[in-house]
């Protein structure tokens, strides 16, 4: 039974979804504006195994990813490079797909852009206005904080020491610092401009949605007033996950917005955060020319997902051993099942009680709540007696079971 961590209630909880056997789960996706990197892939990762494994546990999941394909960032690339805002946005999402699928990333059912779904965003901020919950001014639209008493839950946020420039956009047109943009009105006019930055028609003008309405609009449309499962980076949580829960419970009155917020810790290079600036900033496309995928993918699940990750290159080699490891092992088990000298077959019931008791391990660890250090520990120490045994340990129920572990974790 999967215990998973649950960030708006502060504690393990058993996972239950709202509806029998279905299981619907929105995770923040990139915003397409230069080459992934692999802070985005260890988030990646990890909701990956998570719908892997609820797939395995028998769950109908649908597993939903954004794309933030307008933005602020996509903008200053697009002047940048000199190319519109649209080729920016396609070239560096079509990057993020092929490395994943180098990376084995096969379990999101959808990808869904932003800028798909205008109609749906302004139609959440007419109900916000319709509400009292939204104002505009000069064009463009604002979520007025003060005016949901829930603000701050998931955060555990108190609204009363907020203060501007705190993670918050300046904006002499709000009526708080805290209230955030919905819908943000055109800069400026011209052809040139139109090339690096798109806006569409809207009752308030021409514009482009706010980061965050971009994400309920589309959850809503394909899950309804609320859902399961909301994944996404710990410095997420505030103010883009605080300010989701505030419009969608707005909107609905529907409480709570999502069952299960689970986020991933931090990832640090040698210690710090990666940037452009500390010239740290390490892409997939450079990190798959200096090793495996299924290398970088043990080594991005060796720690708890929801802690902090330091991400060393020195630590790679041990990751290739196991990787090495993994296929040898497999390998020269599938060869001995093939080898036509071999006589009869062993059934399940004649497993060494040891295997047994790893492959328990493996299961009861990714049960508490995706424990996948101690899930690969005990992977190895399986595949390690496994080669230990050799002809011993020819069973073609230990093959499968062996290979279900090593699909659940992405390393098939």
């Amino acid at each position: 039974m999967l215990k998973i961590y649950n960030s708006l209630t502060n504690k393990k909880e058993i996972f239950k979804p709202r509806q029998s056997g279905k299981v619907n789960m929105f995770v923040c996706g990139i915003t397409p504006y230069d080459s992934p990197h692999i802070g985005n892939f260890r988030a990646t990762i990890v909701y990956d195994l998570l719908a892997r494994y609820l797939r395995f546990a028998g769950y109908d999941i649908f597993y939903l990813q954004n794309i933030t394909d307008i933005d602020d960032k996509i903008i200053k690339s697009a002047k940048a490079q000199d190319k519109s805002w649209k080729k920016i946005g396609d070239y560096y999402f079509k990057e993020y797909q092929a490395v994943g699928k180098k990376l084995n990333i096969t379990s999101v059912t959808k990808y869904a852009k932003a800028t798909a779904h205008m109609k749906e965003i302004i139609a959440q901020i007419e109900m916000l206005i319709k509400k009292g919950y939204g104002y505009e001014k000069n064009g463009s639209v604002y979520f007025e904080v003060s005016k949901f008493k829930n603000y701050g839950k998931l955060s555990r946020q108190n609204l009363k020491k907020l203060y501007a420039g705190a993670r918050l956009e300046e904006d002499p047109d709000k009526k708080h610092p805290y209230d955030f943009v919905l819908w943000k009105a055109r800069e400026s006019l011209g052809r040139e401009t139109s090339k690096y930055e798109p806006a569409w028609k809207s009752p308030w003008g021409l514009g482009r949605p706010g980061w965050h309405i971009e994400d309920t609009a589309i959850s809503e449309h394909y899950f309804g007033p609320q859902y399961d499962i909301h994944g996404g980076a710990v410095e997420l949580i505030f103010p883009h996950h605080e300010a989701e829960i505030a419009q969608a419970e707005s909107i609905t009155g529907q409480t709570p917005f999502v069952k299960y917020w689970v986020h991933t810790g931090l990832l640090l290079i040698d210690g710090e955060k990666m940037s452009k600036s500390l010239g740290n900033v390490i892409t997939l496309r450079d990190m798959l020319h200096r090793c495996d995928p299924d290398t970088l993918r043990l080594y991005l699940l060796s720690k708890h997902y929801r802690k902090t990750f330091n991400f060393k290159m020195d630590d790679i080699p041990i990751f290739e051993e196991q990787a090495a490891l993994i296929h040898g092992t497999v390998n020269r088990l599938k060869q001995r099942l093939n080898d036509p000298r071999r006589s009869g077959t062993a059934g399940s019931s004649s497993l060494n009680p040891q295997y047994n008791e790893l492959v328990a391990l493996f299961f009861q660890a990714l049960n508490n709540d995706l424990n996948t250090p101690k899930a690969i520990d005990a992977l190895i120490s399986l595949l390690t007696k496994v080669d230990k045994d050799g002809e011993a340990a020819a069973d073609p129920q230990l093959l499968i079971i062996i290979l279900r572990m090593l699909s659940i974790l992405g390393l098939e």
